[in-house]
């Protein structure tokens, strides 16, 4: 088969990896690092990218994301059928399935989880200009939003109050996926940031074998979602975190 992956470069190394082992010819566009942190950029650069493929020319699309704050929510298959892991955020590809990430969570909450992405791509490095440009730009509106709203101090308040998300967190894990890249340079990053916010460290052994089925074609229903044309994801607020819904002339 012939695939698309349309991807955050949060994966970049992971995929890029199992891509060249996968028996398919595999076509990689990367996304900038973050989209996450504004949904509705990532389903627009996600759709832009679904529709900008040639009709004919691949079997499949891959949706290198989970539902990633509802930011895959919405998007249409075209021409192509897209196939999506159930997933709510990447840490579930990289522990290697949702269970195992509904363990971790709840056994260990209040943990911020590095990866070999998290470290090397936090500053998106994929056109983070104009992505950094369009964040600035949100925040500023955001803000005067607020000064309209509640006036110059309330909005000054409400703004530090969307950085405190820093007090929640009390560890730092490492997921290690199969020692790719620099592991003890992913280990130091992730060790200073214990230091600087008084967190407690941890290393966690990743599980590659989502990432390799995804890439390799085995999707079963339990992990993956197939999207046909004509239809698009959406959230399923149940264990399955992923759905599809048939479109209406009306939706178009």
């Amino acid at each position: 088969m012939r695939l698309k992956l349309i991807s955050c470069e949060v994966f970049l190394r992971e995929f890029s990896f199992f891509a060249a082992q996968s028996r398919h010819l595999i076509d990689a566009v990367f996304h900038p690092f973050g989209l996450h942190d504004t949904p509705h950029l990532l389903r627009e650069e996600a759709q832009k990218a679904i529709d900008a493929t040639p009709p004919g020319r691949y079997d499949y699309i891959l949706i290198g994301y989970g539902l990633c704050s509802r930011g895959t929510a919405g998007l249409v298959a075209r021409e192509v059928p897209l196939i999506i892991p159930r997933a709510h955020d990447c840490i579930t590809l990289f522990l290697g399935s949702k269970e195992r990430y509904i363990h971790e969570f709840t056994g260990h909450p209040g943990t911020y989880y590095y990866s070999s992405g998290w470290v090397e791509r936090k500053d998106g490095v994929t056109q983070q200009g104009h992505v950094r440009m369009l964040k600035e730009e949100e925040r500023k509106q955001r803000y005067e939003d607020y000064v309209r709203r509640y006036g110059e101090d309330n909005a000054k308040y409400l703004i530090e109050m969307e950085t405190e998300w820093l007090n929640s967190y009390r560890r730092a894990a490492f997921i290690n996926v199969d020692n790719l890249g620099d592991p003890d340079a992913y280990r130091d990053f992730a060790g200073r940031m214990c230091q600087k916010y008084g967190w407690e460290y941890a290393e966690i052994q990743g599980n590659s074998s989502l990432i390799r089925r995804f890439l390799d074609g085995y999707w079963d229903d339990a992990d993956f979602l197939i999207v046909k044309p004509g239809q698009r994801i959406e959230d399923a607020h149940d264990p399955g975190i992923i759905r599809v819904e048939e479109i209406r002339v009306s939706d178009e």
